[in-house]
């Protein structure tokens, strides 16, 4: 087949559709991928022969899409991420949407990329969507993070589903108006969760069970090769003494960069002890001597099973690094889907309970790494997580999944 992936957001949700690329390229299909990157990431290493699209960008850093409002409200949180990132760029964003549509067989999308599902409907091209976690599925979970019972439930989804589809895409709707599409109804379970399909890709054993005939849990999406080594600095670092903490915040971090580097770099001096920290070295303290090393990037695949403890912000992709290396975490969620991973990987015991960003001090963030490096517990759980994650292969599933809707029969 022929199948065009549009993504957008930051590097954990597009670092992902170049790994189901390379996986849909490897079954023979014909590939073609168009991104758009807020935190400015160039896209992961691809084969030449998957041709590859970006739109929008570069963005800077003057705008920091976990400090646009400061509400903890999850609605007030996307529709603010919406109409500073995705509303300005709907235009040239559907424009890409449409001849990705035109000239493939079958198009997989982001689920918040709302100009795909126009796209999609214009030229009646079969659309996939694709979430990292299961919140934004109907029934699939509690609307409020706790059930109130089946028809409080209902009636919570429905009413947050109204609130969302008349508020979150006011320019994409209009363009959708504009060709004269019928309007969208539910974004809910049309745009974000497609009928024809609806992967969530993410880990079976991460998340709740969701049985619901059209989503598919496949597992992450990982790049199948992995670097060949560490950077002869680390790897000298790692063999010099016992496992280290690793403190990273991800792409939040560029985006708060000195504000951030400081508060891990004394977190792990209160802690006493030795650490790695992922920012750029320029907006470190240089404190901390032989048992501090800062690195701008790391290959989480190799480095995590060598550290004692990670500490993160939460995101999708590194919540599944860190539960496939069997390593505990201390999360520091910032924004989004992130409170919720924090607090999955809680209710798993593989991390004590989160500390949010705007809260969090150097010294509340070094009490925390005490408690897991001093509690055997959480180690014990993120082993188990580990055994449970073993031989997953969430691109594989992915393309089977896909292969089943779009092929002919």
């Amino acid at each position: 087949m022929r199948i065009g992936l549009q993504t957008w957001g930051t590097e954990g949700d597009v670092a992902p559709f170049a790994a189901l690329a390379e996986a849909l390229l490897r079954a023979g299909h014909q590939v073609t991928l168009v991104y758009t990157a807020l935190d400015d990431r160039e896209l992961p290493p691809c084969s030449a022969a998957i041709t590859v699209h970006r739109v929008g960008g570069p963005f800077g850093r003057a705008r920091d899409p976990y400090a646009l409002v400061r509400s903890t409200s999850r609605h007030r949180q996307l529709r603010a991420l919406l109409a500073a990132f995705h509303e300005p760029l709907a235009g040239p964003l559907l424009e890409a949407g449409e001849a990705l549509c035109r000239a493939n067989d079958l198009v997989v999308g982001h689920m918040l990329n709302r100009t795909l599902h126009t796209a999609a409907v214009r030229t009646g091209t079969p659309r996939v969507s694709v979430a990292f976690s299961p919140q934004a599925i109907p029934g699939a979970l509690p609307p409020l993070g706790r059930s109130w019972g089946r028809a409080v439930d209902a009636a919570l989804w429905r009413m947050g589903d109204a609130a969302m589809t008349r508020t979150l895409y006011p320019v994409s709707d209009r363009l959708h108006r504009d060709r004269g599409l019928a309007p969208v109804r539910s974004l809910l379970t049309e745009v974000f969760a497609s009928p024809l399909l609806h992967l969530v890709a993410a880990s079976p054993a991460l998340v709740p069970e969701v049985r619901m005939p059209q989503v598919r849990v496949t597992g992450a999406w990982t790049a199948a090769l992995l670097p060949a080594e560490l950077p002869p600095d680390l790897e000298a670092f790692l063999r010099e003494g016992p496992p280290p903490v690793f403190l990273t915040f991800g792409s939040c971090t560029g985006f708060s960069a000195q504000v951030s580097g400081r508060l891990m770099v004394e977190a792990a001096a209160l802690a006493g002890v030795r650490a790695v920290v992922q920012a750029d070295p320029a907006h470190c303290p240089r404190t901390g001597g032989r048992d501090l090393v800062v690195v701008p990037r790391a290959p989480h695949a190799l480095l995590f099973p060598r550290c004692a403890v990670v500490v993160h912000h939460g995101g999708a992709g590194t919540v599944h690094a860190v539960a496939r290396a069997g390593v505990p975490s201390v999360v520091v969620p910032h924004g989004y889907d992130q409170d919720w991973w924090a607090g999955r990987l809680h209710a798993l015991g593989a991390a004590p309970r989160p500390l949010p960003r705007r809260r969090t001090t150097a010294k509340a963030l070094a009490a925390a790494v005490r408690q897991v490096l001093d509690t055997p517990r959480y180690a014990q759980a993120a082993e188990r997580l580990r055994g449970a994650m073993a031989g997953e292969g969430g691109t594989d599933a992915a393309v089977a999944a896909i292969e089943r809707c779009g092929l002919p029969g």
